[in-house]
């Protein structure tokens, strides 16, 4: 699990010793000033260094979220099996060669008919719409394949399970949150199938997690591919403490999207299969 996960690192950065903790103000502020993070933050003194996740499927083919592929993906370089107090500028790096598939297409949000009113309401006295609070999923696409210019050294054979929901089965989540070296999280289980390609789980995702793999917990067959965070927590500022950092969100677990999101493999199955 952990020899096959990458993280997606931009040329310019690889030689930087960014710290979580400014990392972290500079995502969420853009005026860092008298802004301090709370002490009780995970990782906050480590090197923050990558944008990303992935997950070899084959020794040369990398599978990742579809957003996190742009048209700067060739000035950026993929590292696998990358483990906390390495040196990136000294481990060896492969580079993008071929964009095989992507497709991206955002979550459609709708409003419903009271929303509307309500925001007719709030438009009137001059207050900000809230947002809308329907969420379809049925077209929601965040995938793609890359082929590597070369094999990578290391790389280890394992199962695809392109059909596995089975709700409350327990789900690994592995990858790099906030661009930190390599992560895994096996609290959480498997919630709902949204659509045939996108399932939940109660995870707690961070943003760079996006790419990286989901396993099985009893098998380690690769089920998915992590491309949506959710609303499981949230970053600002905690009153009691004087201090910023994350923060359980209020409201109904339960609700998709306060879930988790994965994209199964289905999409990618033929290219998996006919690409050397």
């Amino acid at each position: 699990m952990l020899t096959n996960t990458g993280i997606l690192v931009d040329d310019t950065n690889i030689n930087k010793k960014t710290l979580l903790a400014e990392r972290l103000l500079s995502i969420f502020y853009k005026n860092t000033t008298n802004r301090d993070i709370c002490e009780d933050t995970p990782f906050m003194k480590e090197v923050a260094i990558g944008s990303c996740s992935g997950v070899l499927i084959k020794p040369n083919l990398v599978a990742t979220a579809g957003h996190c592929v742009d048209r700067n993906i060739l000035s950026k370089t993929w590292f696998f099996n990358y483990q906390y107090g390495e040196n990136l500028s000294l481990k060896k790096g492969y580079k993008v060669q071929k964009i095989i598939f992507k497709d991206f297409d955002l979550i459609k949000s709708y409003f419903s008919d009271k929303l509307k009113v309500i925001n007719q309401q709030r438009q009137l006295i001059g207050v900000l719409p809230l947002p809308a609070d329907i969420h379809d999923y049925s077209s929601y696409r965040d995938i793609a394949l890359l082929e590597l210019s070369e094999s990578v050294v290391g790389y280890i054979p394992f199962t695809i399970n392109f059909s596995p929901f089975l709700a409350g089965r327990k789900a690994i989540s592995v990858g790099h949150p906030l661009g930190l070296s390599l992560k895994q999280n096996s609290v959480g289980t498997l919630k709902s199938m949204a659509s045939p390609h996108y399932m939940t789980t109660n995870i707690e995702i961070l943003q760079g997690n996006s790419g990286g793999p989901l396993f099985d917990y009893e098998t380690g067959d690769l089920i998915a591919i992590t491309v949506n965070q959710g609303l499981n927590s949230i970053f600002g500022l905690k009153k009691e403490l004087r201090c910023y950092g994350f923060k359980a969100e209020t409201g109904n677990k339960e609700d998709i999207e306060y879930l988790s999101g994965h994209m199964t493999l289905t999409q990618v199955k033929k290219y998996i299969f006919t690409t050397k």
